[in-house]
């Protein structure tokens, strides 16, 4: 591959999750939608606008394609709160009793993106979860920052031929698309 590939926040929540799983999307075998991908899609007007009344925004914008940093993808809504841009992405679940890293990082690789394509700092970002009506602010710490900035380094060695090895989570695995591969995984160690 020529270049710096664009990395998609969706790639970095997925990375946390396993990085197995970002091996295998960027291989091109990624899960086919799902009954919840579907209804996500179905819901997520009502629940961005929900959102928007929530903060207050001044403007929404909806299905926003944002490039920028070394990151691209379409988040689910950009809002406009005290006159900065704020990311909003949304998740069909419940709101979970401490939001998920995987969550933080997709929404702060959303806010990367946004401010190098606004030119304006983007200082927080936001999660709805549809099902429970909540909205929580992700702001981006440098913290923060530099885990989505090393997960998109090790996404783009995925890109320059790296294998990485499956997280094992003996309460996600059962249930996850992907493991039908992880057995098919070289165990090549990780020198990184």
């Amino acid at each position: 591959m020529t270049g710096r590939p664009c990395i998609n926040p969706s790639l970095v929540r997925q990375y946390l999750f396993c990085p197995a799983a970002a091996y295998y999307i960027i291989a091109g075998l990624a899960e086919p939608p799902t009954e919840r991908m579907r209804r996500g899609r179905e819901v997520q007007r009502e629940a961005v606008e929900a959102a928007a009344r929530a903060l207050g925004a001044e403007d929404v914008r909806y299905s926003v394609e944002l490039r920028g940093a070394g990151f691209c993808g379409v988040v689910d809504a950009v809002l406009t709160i005290n006159g900065r841009p704020a990311p909003l992405e949304v998740k069909t679940s419940p709101r979970p009793r401490r939001v998920p890293t995987p969550h933080k990082a997709q929404v702060a690789a959303y806010m990367l993106a946004a401010q190098a394509q606004y030119g304006r700092a983007v200082q927080r970002g936001y999660v709805y979860y549809a099902e429970s009506g909540d909205v929580v602010e992700i702001r981006l710490t440098r913290d923060l920052r530099d885990l989505v900035l090393h997960v998109a380094g090790r996404i783009r060695q995925i890109y320059a031929g790296y294998t990485p090895q499956p997280a094992v989570h003996p309460s996600k695995c059962p249930g996850c698309w992907y493991r039908k591969w992880c057995a098919d995984i070289s165990r090549a160690i990780d020198i990184i």
